[in-house]
């Protein structure tokens, strides 16, 4: 926090109101992952809605009896944090919105949560606006000078205490990921966060897994949904090929039977009775008697071919090579461009 360009929160002439942006529930199915995961999709999207309203009333200048309070734009920034909750935790995520006390009211009232709100002659108490129809409380603050510890304490009174344990506070920002990318890591780095007993956070996250793929068919965010297929790949048909299930492996066939698979992407099984290298310098890997002869190609510009040791010893080798089927002189044939397409077969 202390990079941030944050205020000092205690100083008198600087207010600021903080909301949550998650909704509060009575209960929470932490039993039920699904039914969790669930819970939170639709508590991120009011958070996310919350986030687009505001940017836009941040970015806007306000007239009127307000603009002697609030004369220009407010400063938002993302408060980020979790409650205990049965033993577990439960994310929320809120925002901290410095700027005009009136205006700032005025921007938060509009949401059926509990808010908090210092205006510019309050010092040691702050206003909790738990029950629109009643008259605020007070949040006594006078003994703390870190924005640390004045926004720990002040946001513990969002949420009903007979519900919720202890609030920690995990971070405060003031950005928000602006690639497509970075927004889905931020949904799932939260959502995995959620219901757990201690923080998983993870800088890099495998998305090509069975929990990941079902992560992301909830995650219909407005930035993904545009995923037709142009002449050039977009983020969709990326996040798609990502998230993919493991791709069996190519059909085995002999070397006798390759002939009969041209153009086709195969995994090729035979000896290597023979080797040779042309005039252009090409390694060619001959398979079985003449009659039945499959030849793996090794170019001459390819680094592979270069390693005359690895290549000698393959000869008399059995050896399974991936890749497509084509002819080399009128015979079939592999193309060989790395080593990872050859493997010695397991007896």
């Amino acid at each position: 926090m202390n990079s941030l360009r944050l205020p000092k929160l205690s100083e008198p002439g600087v207010a600021y109101g903080l909301i949550a942006g998650f909704p509060v529930h009575d209960s929470y199915p932490i039993e039920d992952r699904a039914k969790l995961d669930q819970l939170f999709r639709d508590d991120y999207f009011s958070w996310d809605a919350m986030r687009i309203a505001a940017a836009s009333f941040c970015a806007m200048r306000h007239s009127g009896d307000n603009a002697s309070v609030f004369p220009g734009p407010c400063t938002r920034y993302f408060v980020d944090g979790w409650w205990e909750y049965k033993g577990r935790q439960i994310v929320d995520r809120g925002f901290l919105l410095v700027g005009g006390s009136r205006l700032l009211h005025d921007f938060m009232q509009r949401y059926d949560r509990p808010y908090i709100v210092k205006n510019e002659e309050q010092t040691d108490t702050f206003s909790e606006f738990s029950n629109l129809s009643s008259d605020p409380d007070a949040i006594f603050v006078g003994d703390l000078q870190d924005n640390r510890e004045i926004l720990q304490r002040v946001y513990r009174y969002l949420r009903p205490e007979p519900i919720f344990g202890a609030y920690t506070l995990a971070a405060v920002a003031d950005s928000f990921p602006a690639s497509t990318l970075g927004i889905v890591g931020d949904f799932l780095n939260h959502i995995r966060q959620n219901g757990e007993k201690t923080p998983v956070w993870q800088d890099s996250i495998v998305i090509n897994d069975e929990r990941a793929r079902r992560e992301l068919r909830l995650f219909d965010h407005s930035r993904l949904k545009d995923w037709t297929t142009t002449n050039r790949p977009t983020i969709g048909s990326v996040l798609n090929m990502l998230t993919a299930g493991p791709r069996p492996p190519r059909a085995l066939i002999d070397a006798a039977e390759a002939r009969k698979h041209c153009r086709e992407h195969l995994r090729v099984r035979g000896t290597v009775t023979e080797i040779e290298v042309n005039r252009r310098g090409d390694v060619i890997l001959g398979f079985g008697p003449e009659e039945e002869v499959f030849r793996a190609v090794i170019p001459a510009s390819c680094v592979v071919s270069r390693d005359e040791e690895w290549i000698n010893s393959l000869k008399n080798r059995t050896l399974i090579v991936s890749g497509l089927i084509s002819f080399y002189a009128q015979k079939p044939a592999m193309r060989i461009l790395e080593n990872n397409q050859v493997a010695l077969e397991e007896v």
